[in-house]
């Protein structure tokens, strides 16, 4: 990474989108809390999960649904 020039990455970094990633996915609060080494799944999701817009995608999708809309990008089909 030194040659590169590059900014040194270590595992531990990528320990809040894999959280993250892991509880917009369905893994159970006290699993990601076990997951992370806490005892309180409540600290858990308040410190690392966190909704992006494209994890609304699907709730938005259920929605029209059930509403009776096409799904969205359809209308051109």
């Amino acid at each position: 990474m030194r040659e590169l020039e590059m900014r040194r990455v270590q595992l531990y970094d990528a320990r809040p989108s894999c959280l993250n990633y892991l509880a917009v996915n369905g893994v159970p609060d006290v699993v990601l809390a076990a997951r992370a080494g806490h005892t309180n799944a409540a600290f858990t999701k308040a410190k690392y999960v966190h909704v992006d817009i494209e994890d609304l995608r699907p709730a938005a999708a259920a929605w029209d649904a059930f509403h009776g809309a096409e799904p969205s990008g359809s209308e051109n089909r």
